[in-house]
Protein backbone atom coordinates (compact mmCIF):
# COMPACT_ATOMS: atom_id res chain seq x y z
CA UNK A 1 0.00 0.00 0.00
CA UNK A 2 1.43 3.09 -1.19
CA UNK A 3 0.47 6.28 0.65
CA UNK A 4 1.72 10.34 0.98
CA UNK A 5 3.77 10.80 3.83
CA UNK A 6 2.04 13.51 6.26
CA UNK A 7 3.65 17.31 5.55
CA UNK A 8 5.86 15.73 2.63
CA UNK A 9 5.27 14.91 -1.15
CA UNK A 10 7.07 11.74 -1.61
CA UNK A 11 5.12 8.11 -1.31
CA UNK A 12 5.55 5.25 1.62
CA UNK A 13 3.92 1.50 1.83
CA UNK A 14 3.41 -0.39 4.58
CA UNK A 15 3.98 -4.09 3.83
CA UNK A 16 2.87 -6.97 6.49
CA UNK A 17 4.68 -10.58 6.63
CA UNK A 18 3.98 -13.01 9.71
CA UNK A 19 2.51 -10.69 11.82
CA UNK A 20 4.94 -8.06 11.51
CA UNK A 21 4.23 -4.68 9.84
CA UNK A 22 6.63 -2.37 8.48
CA UNK A 23 6.71 1.46 7.00
CA UNK A 24 9.46 2.04 3.89
CA UNK A 25 10.03 5.18 2.44
CA UNK A 26 10.07 4.98 -1.65
CA UNK A 27 11.80 8.04 -1.94
CA UNK A 28 9.42 8.80 -5.00
CA UNK A 29 6.92 10.85 -6.11
CA UNK A 30 5.46 9.26 -8.83
CA UNK A 31 3.01 6.27 -8.09
CA UNK A 32 4.16 3.69 -10.87
CA UNK A 33 7.85 3.91 -9.53
CA UNK A 34 6.65 3.92 -5.73
CA UNK A 35 4.35 0.46 -6.56
CA UNK A 36 7.46 -1.29 -8.65
CA UNK A 37 9.72 0.17 -5.47
CA UNK A 38 7.02 -1.45 -2.95
CA UNK A 39 7.01 -4.88 -4.75
CA UNK A 40 10.93 -5.34 -4.73
CA UNK A 41 10.69 -4.61 -1.03
CA UNK A 42 8.01 -6.87 -0.35
CA UNK A 43 10.06 -9.84 -2.52
CA UNK A 44 13.56 -8.77 -0.40
CA UNK A 45 11.55 -9.46 2.53
CA UNK A 46 10.05 -12.93 1.69
CA UNK A 47 13.27 -14.20 0.69
CA UNK A 48 15.72 -12.27 2.56
CA UNK A 49 14.00 -11.97 5.69
CA UNK A 50 12.94 -8.72 7.38
CA UNK A 51 16.55 -7.94 9.00
CA UNK A 52 17.72 -8.06 5.79
CA UNK A 53 15.25 -5.78 3.71
CA UNK A 54 15.23 -3.62 6.62
CA UNK A 55 18.57 -2.71 6.34
CA UNK A 56 18.79 -2.58 2.44
CA UNK A 57 15.58 -0.14 2.07
CA UNK A 58 15.33 1.70 5.40
CA UNK A 59 19.21 1.42 7.13
CA UNK A 60 18.28 4.35 9.41
CA UNK A 61 15.68 2.36 11.25
CA UNK A 62 17.75 -1.13 11.75
CA UNK A 63 20.28 1.56 13.59
CA UNK A 64 17.39 3.24 15.57
CA UNK A 65 15.90 -0.30 16.52
CA UNK A 66 17.33 -2.05 20.16
CA UNK A 67 19.00 -5.46 19.50
CA UNK A 68 16.59 -8.45 19.10
CA UNK A 69 17.71 -10.15 22.74
CA UNK A 70 16.05 -12.35 24.66
CA UNK A 71 15.99 -9.61 27.50
CA UNK A 72 15.26 -7.13 24.76
CA UNK A 73 11.63 -9.02 24.24
CA UNK A 74 10.89 -10.06 27.51
CA UNK A 75 11.11 -6.02 28.72
CA UNK A 76 9.12 -5.27 25.80
CA UNK A 77 6.28 -7.73 26.16
CA UNK A 78 6.05 -6.69 29.82
CA UNK A 79 5.47 -3.09 29.31
CA UNK A 80 3.46 -3.25 26.26
CA UNK A 81 1.26 -6.48 27.46
CA UNK A 82 -1.90 -6.04 29.49
CA UNK A 83 -1.72 -9.26 30.88
CA UNK A 84 -1.50 -10.00 34.79
CA UNK A 85 1.99 -9.70 36.15
CA UNK A 86 2.22 -12.83 37.45
CA UNK A 87 1.22 -14.51 34.03
CA UNK A 88 3.84 -11.93 32.12
CA UNK A 89 6.40 -13.35 34.99
CA UNK A 90 5.64 -16.84 33.95
CA UNK A 91 5.88 -16.07 30.27
CA UNK A 92 9.38 -14.91 30.87
CA UNK A 93 10.83 -17.33 33.06
CA UNK A 94 9.66 -20.56 30.37
CA UNK A 95 11.46 -18.25 27.77
CA UNK A 96 14.33 -18.37 29.83
CA UNK A 97 14.82 -21.80 30.87
CA UNK A 98 14.40 -22.42 27.00
CA UNK A 99 17.03 -20.57 26.35
CA UNK A 100 19.28 -21.78 28.65
CA UNK A 101 18.77 -25.23 28.36
CA UNK A 102 18.92 -24.51 24.80
CA UNK A 103 22.12 -22.64 24.83
CA UNK A 104 23.55 -24.88 27.46
CA UNK A 105 23.91 -22.36 30.91
CA UNK A 106 22.01 -24.48 32.76
CA UNK A 107 25.42 -26.56 33.81
CA UNK A 108 26.96 -23.21 35.47
CA UNK A 109 23.67 -22.76 37.96
CA UNK A 110 21.41 -20.45 38.31
CA UNK A 111 21.36 -19.47 42.10
CA UNK A 112 24.54 -17.95 44.30
CA UNK A 113 24.51 -16.71 47.71
CA UNK A 114 25.38 -13.26 46.98
CA UNK A 115 24.27 -12.40 43.83
CA UNK A 116 21.30 -14.94 43.81
CA UNK A 117 19.96 -15.88 39.83
CA UNK A 118 21.44 -12.06 38.37
CA UNK A 119 23.99 -13.41 36.88
CA UNK A 120 22.28 -16.21 35.47
CA UNK A 121 19.91 -14.21 33.92
CA UNK A 122 21.98 -11.58 32.49
CA UNK A 123 23.18 -14.28 30.61
CA UNK A 124 20.60 -15.63 29.07
CA UNK A 125 18.71 -12.13 28.54
CA UNK A 126 21.45 -11.58 26.36
CA UNK A 127 21.35 -14.48 23.69
CA UNK A 128 20.01 -12.98 20.29
CA UNK A 129 16.82 -14.06 19.18
CA UNK A 130 18.47 -15.18 15.97
CA UNK A 131 20.29 -18.13 17.83
CA UNK A 132 16.89 -18.98 19.29
CA UNK A 133 16.40 -20.89 16.13
CA UNK A 134 13.37 -23.41 15.93
CA UNK A 135 15.74 -26.16 14.84
CA UNK A 136 17.78 -25.53 18.29
CA UNK A 137 14.56 -25.84 20.03
CA UNK A 138 13.55 -28.74 18.49
CA UNK A 139 16.44 -30.32 19.36
CA UNK A 140 16.43 -29.27 22.90
CA UNK A 141 12.66 -30.82 23.42
CA UNK A 142 13.65 -34.03 21.96
CA UNK A 143 16.58 -34.56 23.83
CA UNK A 144 14.63 -34.00 27.22
CA UNK A 145 11.87 -36.79 25.62
CA UNK A 146 14.54 -39.49 24.87
CA UNK A 147 15.78 -38.76 28.26
CA UNK A 148 12.32 -40.24 30.18
CA UNK A 149 12.35 -44.13 30.20
CA UNK A 150 9.33 -44.95 32.39
CA UNK A 151 5.64 -44.09 31.47
CA UNK A 152 5.42 -41.38 33.88
CA UNK A 153 8.38 -39.95 33.32
CA UNK A 154 7.77 -39.52 29.44
CA UNK A 155 4.29 -37.60 30.33
CA UNK A 156 6.03 -35.61 32.85
CA UNK A 157 8.51 -34.72 29.95
CA UNK A 158 5.84 -33.97 27.66
CA UNK A 159 3.43 -31.85 30.21
CA UNK A 160 6.92 -30.40 30.39
CA UNK A 161 7.86 -28.93 27.14
CA UNK A 162 4.50 -28.50 26.22
CA UNK A 163 4.11 -25.97 29.00
CA UNK A 164 7.06 -24.14 28.48
CA UNK A 165 6.76 -23.61 24.66
CA UNK A 166 3.05 -22.38 25.20
CA UNK A 167 3.87 -20.37 28.39
CA UNK A 168 6.84 -18.26 26.59
CA UNK A 169 4.83 -17.70 23.07
CA UNK A 170 2.56 -15.93 25.42
CA UNK A 171 5.03 -13.12 25.57
CA UNK A 172 4.06 -12.07 21.40
CA UNK A 173 0.09 -12.45 21.44
CA UNK A 174 -1.34 -11.33 18.41
CA UNK A 175 -2.00 -8.14 20.36
CA UNK A 176 1.31 -7.07 20.82
CA UNK A 177 2.98 -8.41 18.39
CA UNK A 178 2.80 -5.28 15.71
CA UNK A 179 4.38 -3.46 18.20
CA UNK A 180 6.95 -4.95 19.61
CA UNK A 181 8.35 -5.47 16.26
CA UNK A 182 8.21 -1.64 16.00
CA UNK A 183 10.87 -1.61 18.63
CA UNK A 184 12.50 -5.30 18.01
CA UNK A 185 14.02 -6.52 14.40
CA UNK A 186 12.49 -9.88 15.24
CA UNK A 187 13.72 -12.48 12.82
CA UNK A 188 11.80 -14.30 10.23
CA UNK A 189 11.28 -17.18 11.93
CA UNK A 190 10.24 -17.15 16.28
CA UNK A 191 11.50 -20.21 18.38
CA UNK A 192 8.07 -21.85 18.53
CA UNK A 193 7.48 -21.94 14.94
CA UNK A 194 6.99 -25.19 13.80
CA UNK A 195 7.39 -26.91 16.86
CA UNK A 196 4.26 -29.08 17.12
CA UNK A 197 2.79 -30.25 20.96
CA UNK A 198 3.86 -32.92 22.30
CA UNK A 199 0.42 -36.08 22.93
CA UNK A 200 0.14 -35.80 26.89
CA UNK A 201 -1.73 -38.75 28.52
CA UNK A 202 -5.30 -38.22 30.18
CA UNK A 203 -5.49 -35.53 32.93
CA UNK A 204 -8.78 -36.46 34.35
CA UNK A 205 -8.63 -35.62 37.88
CA UNK A 206 -9.31 -39.36 39.60
CA UNK A 207 -10.80 -38.93 43.39
CA UNK A 208 -9.04 -40.69 45.49
CA UNK A 209 -10.04 -38.87 48.41
CA UNK A 210 -12.66 -39.07 51.37
CA UNK A 211 -13.77 -35.40 51.93
CA UNK A 212 -15.83 -36.21 54.75
CA UNK A 213 -13.68 -37.69 56.37
CA UNK A 214 -10.88 -35.35 55.29
CA UNK A 215 -12.74 -32.41 57.26
CA UNK A 216 -13.51 -34.32 59.94
CA UNK A 217 -9.98 -34.95 60.92
CA UNK A 218 -9.05 -31.24 59.75
CA UNK A 219 -11.85 -30.13 62.29
CA UNK A 220 -10.24 -32.52 65.00
CA UNK A 221 -6.70 -31.31 63.77
CA UNK A 222 -6.57 -27.84 62.65
CA UNK A 223 -10.19 -26.11 63.88
CA UNK A 224 -8.07 -24.88 67.03
CA UNK A 225 -4.27 -25.38 66.57
CA UNK A 226 -4.54 -23.78 63.30
CA UNK A 227 -7.36 -22.06 61.85
CA UNK A 228 -5.84 -20.18 59.27
CA UNK A 229 -5.20 -23.79 57.73
CA UNK A 230 -8.48 -24.70 58.65
CA UNK A 231 -10.11 -21.72 56.74
CA UNK A 232 -8.11 -22.65 53.87
CA UNK A 233 -9.18 -26.07 53.71
CA UNK A 234 -12.66 -24.95 53.79
CA UNK A 235 -12.30 -22.24 51.04
CA UNK A 236 -10.60 -24.43 48.74
CA UNK A 237 -12.50 -28.15 49.35
CA UNK A 238 -16.30 -26.87 50.04
CA UNK A 239 -15.87 -23.56 48.07
CA UNK A 240 -14.13 -24.44 45.29
CA UNK A 241 -11.40 -21.60 45.18
CA UNK A 242 -8.14 -21.59 43.50
CA UNK A 243 -5.27 -20.56 45.80
CA UNK A 244 -4.95 -17.30 44.84
CA UNK A 245 -8.41 -16.28 44.95
CA UNK A 246 -8.90 -17.89 48.72
CA UNK A 247 -5.95 -16.03 49.49
CA UNK A 248 -6.50 -12.54 48.86
CA UNK A 249 -10.20 -13.07 49.47
CA UNK A 250 -12.11 -10.40 51.94
CA UNK A 251 -14.78 -10.35 53.67
CA UNK A 252 -16.81 -8.15 51.97
CA UNK A 253 -16.83 -10.98 49.19
CA UNK A 254 -18.96 -12.45 51.94
CA UNK A 255 -22.91 -11.83 52.27
CA UNK A 256 -23.71 -13.47 55.35
CA UNK A 257 -28.01 -12.90 55.06
CA UNK A 258 -27.59 -14.19 51.64
CA UNK A 259 -25.43 -16.93 52.04
CA UNK A 260 -23.21 -16.07 48.87
CA UNK A 261 -19.77 -15.64 48.29
CA UNK A 262 -18.23 -13.65 44.88
CA UNK A 263 -15.46 -14.41 43.46
CA UNK A 264 -13.98 -11.39 42.05
CA UNK A 265 -11.43 -8.86 40.82
CA UNK A 266 -10.20 -6.59 44.20
CA UNK A 267 -7.45 -4.56 44.40
CA UNK A 268 -4.72 -7.16 45.27
CA UNK A 269 -5.59 -9.82 42.71
CA UNK A 270 -6.59 -9.92 39.37
CA UNK A 271 -8.91 -13.20 38.79
CA UNK A 272 -7.43 -15.72 35.74
CA UNK A 273 -9.67 -14.59 33.27
CA UNK A 274 -13.12 -12.41 33.56
CA UNK A 275 -15.50 -16.00 33.72
CA UNK A 276 -13.66 -17.03 36.77
CA UNK A 277 -16.22 -14.32 38.44
CA UNK A 278 -18.49 -15.87 39.68
CA UNK A 279 -21.47 -16.52 43.05
CA UNK A 280 -21.49 -19.35 44.91
CA UNK A 281 -23.84 -20.78 47.07
CA UNK A 282 -22.79 -21.44 51.12
CA UNK A 283 -24.12 -24.24 53.41
CA UNK A 284 -25.87 -22.98 56.38
CA UNK A 285 -22.65 -24.51 58.20
CA UNK A 286 -20.42 -23.02 56.63
CA UNK A 287 -21.94 -19.29 56.63
CA UNK A 288 -22.37 -20.02 60.58
CA UNK A 289 -18.62 -20.95 60.93
CA UNK A 290 -17.48 -18.35 58.80
CA UNK A 291 -19.61 -15.53 60.85
CA UNK A 292 -17.70 -16.55 64.03
CA UNK A 293 -14.59 -16.26 62.00
CA UNK A 294 -14.94 -12.84 61.20
CA UNK A 295 -16.19 -11.94 64.61
CA UNK A 296 -13.06 -12.34 65.66
CA UNK A 297 -11.07 -10.76 62.60
CA UNK A 298 -9.24 -7.87 63.15
CA UNK A 299 -8.38 -6.91 59.43
CA UNK A 300 -10.36 -7.46 55.68
CA UNK A 301 -8.90 -10.17 54.69
CA UNK A 302 -10.92 -14.06 55.38
CA UNK A 303 -7.31 -15.11 55.43
CA UNK A 304 -5.04 -13.36 58.17
CA UNK A 305 -1.27 -13.41 57.80
CA UNK A 306 0.86 -14.42 60.98
CA UNK A 307 3.50 -11.57 60.23
CA UNK A 308 4.38 -9.05 57.63
CA UNK A 309 5.70 -10.06 54.05
CA UNK A 310 9.03 -8.42 53.54
CA UNK A 311 8.37 -7.31 50.29
CA UNK A 312 4.90 -5.25 50.15
CA UNK A 313 1.55 -7.64 48.15
CA UNK A 314 1.06 -5.53 45.40
CA UNK A 315 4.70 -4.83 44.58
CA UNK A 316 5.34 -8.61 43.88
CA UNK A 317 6.23 -9.33 40.25
CA UNK A 318 6.00 -13.13 40.73
CA UNK A 319 3.54 -15.58 41.37
CA UNK A 320 3.09 -15.51 45.30
CA UNK A 321 0.70 -15.43 47.95
CA UNK A 322 -0.15 -13.40 51.04
CA UNK A 323 -0.23 -15.83 53.45
CA UNK A 324 1.82 -18.55 51.88
CA UNK A 325 3.25 -20.11 55.48
CA UNK A 326 -0.65 -20.59 55.92
CA UNK A 327 -0.70 -22.43 52.80
CA UNK A 328 3.02 -24.59 53.77
CA UNK A 329 0.85 -25.49 57.29
CA UNK A 330 -1.94 -27.03 55.08
CA UNK A 331 0.32 -28.54 52.42
CA UNK A 332 2.09 -30.46 54.93
CA UNK A 333 -0.82 -31.66 56.94
CA UNK A 334 -2.73 -33.00 53.32
CA UNK A 335 0.63 -34.42 52.31
CA UNK A 336 0.44 -36.18 56.03
CA UNK A 337 -3.24 -37.23 55.59
CA UNK A 338 -2.83 -38.93 52.24
CA UNK A 339 -3.26 -36.11 50.00
CA UNK A 340 -0.78 -36.77 47.32
CA UNK A 341 0.73 -34.57 44.02
CA UNK A 342 2.27 -31.61 42.91
CA UNK A 343 -0.74 -29.62 44.17
CA UNK A 344 -2.50 -31.08 47.16
CA UNK A 345 -4.30 -28.12 47.80
CA UNK A 346 -6.01 -27.72 44.18
CA UNK A 347 -6.67 -31.41 44.62
CA UNK A 348 -9.52 -30.14 46.78
CA UNK A 349 -10.89 -28.17 44.24
CA UNK A 350 -11.41 -31.24 42.00
CA UNK A 351 -11.91 -33.09 44.51
CA UNK A 352 -15.49 -30.48 44.62
CA UNK A 353 -15.94 -30.66 41.35
CA UNK A 354 -15.80 -34.46 41.07
CA UNK A 355 -18.30 -34.36 43.93
CA UNK A 356 -20.66 -32.31 42.48
CA UNK A 357 -20.58 -33.97 38.90
CA UNK A 358 -21.48 -36.88 40.70
CA UNK A 359 -24.54 -35.62 42.44
CA UNK A 360 -26.20 -32.74 40.02
CA UNK A 361 -24.07 -33.79 36.84
CA UNK A 362 -21.66 -32.24 34.47
CA UNK A 363 -23.26 -28.43 33.85
CA UNK A 364 -23.79 -27.92 37.61
CA UNK A 365 -19.93 -28.56 38.27
CA UNK A 366 -18.52 -26.19 35.34
CA UNK A 367 -20.81 -23.53 37.08
CA UNK A 368 -19.68 -24.34 40.45
CA UNK A 369 -16.13 -24.17 39.41
CA UNK A 370 -16.55 -21.13 37.34
CA UNK A 371 -14.50 -22.79 34.11
CA UNK A 372 -15.07 -20.59 30.62
CA UNK A 373 -15.81 -23.61 28.72
CA UNK A 374 -17.82 -26.76 30.21
CA UNK A 375 -14.89 -29.24 27.99
CA UNK A 376 -12.55 -27.66 30.69
CA UNK A 377 -14.01 -29.40 33.04
CA UNK A 378 -15.02 -32.84 31.31
CA UNK A 379 -11.50 -33.01 30.16
CA UNK A 380 -9.45 -32.08 33.54
CA UNK A 381 -11.33 -32.23 36.66
CA UNK A 382 -15.09 -33.89 36.76
CA UNK A 383 -14.74 -37.16 36.79
CA UNK A 384 -17.24 -38.73 38.55
CA UNK A 385 -16.89 -40.52 41.72
CA UNK A 386 -19.00 -43.73 40.63
CA UNK A 387 -18.11 -45.74 38.20
CA UNK A 388 -20.12 -46.40 35.19
CA UNK A 389 -21.01 -50.28 34.80
CA UNK A 390 -23.28 -52.15 32.41
CA UNK A 391 -25.90 -52.87 34.97
CA UNK A 392 -26.57 -56.56 32.89
CA UNK A 393 -25.07 -58.45 35.88
CA UNK A 394 -28.63 -59.90 37.11
CA UNK A 395 -28.34 -61.60 33.96
CA UNK A 396 -25.73 -63.80 35.23
CA UNK A 397 -27.80 -64.83 37.98
CA UNK A 398 -30.79 -65.31 36.33
CA UNK A 399 -31.68 -68.76 37.04
CA UNK A 400 -35.44 -69.17 37.68
CA UNK A 401 -38.40 -69.40 34.99
CA UNK A 402 -40.02 -66.44 35.76
CA UNK A 403 -37.01 -64.56 35.52
CA UNK A 404 -35.83 -65.79 32.35
CA UNK A 405 -38.89 -65.71 30.65
CA UNK A 406 -39.41 -62.43 31.28
CA UNK A 407 -35.75 -61.41 29.91
CA UNK A 408 -36.91 -63.52 26.59
CA UNK A 409 -40.26 -60.91 26.50
CA UNK A 410 -38.05 -58.26 26.98
CA UNK A 411 -35.48 -59.53 24.22
CA UNK A 412 -32.73 -59.00 26.60
CA UNK A 413 -32.09 -62.35 25.72
CA UNK A 414 -32.23 -64.57 22.84
CA UNK A 415 -35.54 -67.15 22.18
CA UNK A 416 -34.58 -70.55 22.93
CA UNK A 417 -36.83 -73.49 22.01
CA UNK A 418 -37.77 -75.19 25.51
CA UNK A 419 -37.42 -79.03 25.66
CA UNK A 420 -40.89 -80.68 25.31
CA UNK A 421 -42.34 -83.05 27.73
CA UNK A 422 -43.34 -87.02 27.35
CA UNK A 423 -47.00 -85.82 27.73
CA UNK A 424 -46.59 -82.58 25.39
CA UNK A 425 -45.02 -85.12 22.68
CA UNK A 426 -47.57 -87.56 23.19
CA UNK A 427 -50.32 -85.25 22.41
CA UNK A 428 -48.38 -84.32 18.91
CA UNK A 429 -48.06 -88.03 17.93
CA UNK A 430 -51.85 -88.37 18.54
CA UNK A 431 -52.73 -85.33 16.44
CA UNK A 432 -50.41 -86.49 13.70
CA UNK A 433 -52.36 -90.02 13.49
CA UNK A 434 -55.42 -88.93 13.82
Amino acid sequence: MSEKCPNQTALFCKIQVHGRRESFPLLTTNKSAAASKAAKIYADISVLGWEAAIAKHKPQAKKALKPATVGALIEAASRLSSARRESLDAYAKALRRITSAVMGMDSGGKYDFKNGSRVWREKVDAVTLDDLTPARVLAWKNEVLKMANRPEDRNHAAVTVNSLIRNSKALLSKKILPFISQEIPLPSQLWFQGITSETESSLRYKSKLDAAALIASARDELAESQPEAFKMLLLTLICGLRRSEADALQWSQVDFEMGTLSVEDNEFRRLKSKDSAGVIGLDAELVAMLRGYHARSAGKFVLETPKLNRIAFTKRKSRGYRCGSTHRVLLDWLRANGVRGLRPIHTLRKEIGSIIASRDGIFKASRYLRHSDIRITSRLYADTKTPVSAGLGALLSAHSDNVVEAEFKEGILPVKQQPESTETRGVHHQETTK
